[in-house]
């Protein structure tokens, strides 16, 4: 490491979250991918979730080649804690939150700090591509908003109104630099042993940005591969995940009911979504999410048009189990 590098640490501008389980066959392209940005000035977390393959391995030959890059190791407790410790270590200015299987274009930090920091930004978003790897592509977004989202600074809630009303809302931290300090202020963590966390991190910058900026550069590259979270079978693990981040996110409603109805539009728009996709779940599963959704009070946000596709879409397809 030049000493033109060394001398960033102390003050990186950015800090890149890399939480690590069982990724090694995708690991040297995603960290190459993160140390060759035309941006010098970051650090780079590895957070070993107890990996069980070679991912350790490749961890220790980047953290001994770059200076830049920190490692810790912690038993397999899952996505969201891994993230929540791996922020214990961040110094950056911003914050960046990388996948271990994924991509990133090597000026992405560059342009997303540049208009952060001229514009006074709490945080900039951008879009995405899929990399195709796996036949089941049918629960993938839209990742390409461009020119149908305003390139201007706005207040978070605006654009997740308009989000939301074009259907336009995407929650993967990992389109998003946020700033460190703006983050802190109110967020705690991501909750942890579920899936779709990602939501309760989104929803809640969104609320709290008095400036935030769409650009529409497709700056991050989703690998969409066999037994991932997108392409295994949607059940009861989905339906825990969604369920736990909605009840959270309706939480808010309580210490800020001037979200109320912003809040009140993501989770009809969120929650028929959820219905809709497990229309494919066994019988017993559907009668536990009812009377999940039952307990947990968010039945009053599914149409009955939804209710109707649960039961009757796809029936002769599920079997009791």
């Amino acid at each position: 490491m030049s000493k033109n590098i060394q001398q960033y640490l102390s003050q990186p501008k950015v800090s890149v979250i890399i939480p690590i389980y069982n990724t090694a066959a995708y690991l040297h392209d995603t960290i190459n991918s993160i140390r060759n940005q035309s941006l010098k000035e970051i650090e780079i977390i590895l957070l070993n979730d107890g990996s069980t393959d070679d991912s350790i391995n490749i961890i220790k030959e980047y953290e001994a080649l770059d200076s830049r890059i920190q490692s810790h190791t912690q038993p397999n407790q899952g996505l969201s804690v891994a993230r929540n410790q791996a922020m214990k270590y961040a110094t950056g200015k911003y914050l960046y939150f990388m996948d271990s299987d994924d991509l990133l274009d090597t000026n992405a930090l560059q342009c997303c700090y540049n208009i952060c920091e001229k514009d006074n930004l709490d945080f900039i978003f951008f879009d995405a591509e899929p990399i195709y790897e796996s036949l089941d592509n049918s629960n993938i977004p839209n990742y390409n908003r461009k020119g149908r989202i305003e390139e201007s600074v706005q207040k978070g809630i605006d654009l997740l109104n308009y989000e939301l009303d074009n259907k336009l809302f995407l929650s993967s931290v990992c389109l998003c630099l946020v700033n460190r300090l703006f983050l802190n202020s109110f967020f705690k963590c991501f909750p942890p042993g579920i899936i779709h966390e990602d939501h309760f991190f989104s929803i809640q910058i969104y609320l709290h940005a008095e400036r935030a900026r769409y650009i529409s550069e497709t700056f991050f590259k989703r690998r969409i591969r066999n037994n991932s979270i997108m392409t295994q079978r949607f059940g009861m693990r989905n339906i825990e995940g969604y369920t736990t981040v909605c009840t959270q996110i309706y939480g808010l409603t309580q210490s800020h009911p001037e979200w109320t109805a912003v809040i009140n539009k993501y989770l009809v728009q969120n929650l028929n979504a959820v219905i809709w996709a497990g229309h494919k779940m066994a019988f017993l599963e559907k009668i536990e999410t009812i009377c999940r959704f039952h307990r947990l009070k968010l039945s009053k946000y599914i149409t009955f048009r939804n209710w109707i596709v649960y039961w009757m879409k796809n029936r002769t397809n599920n079997n009791i189990k």
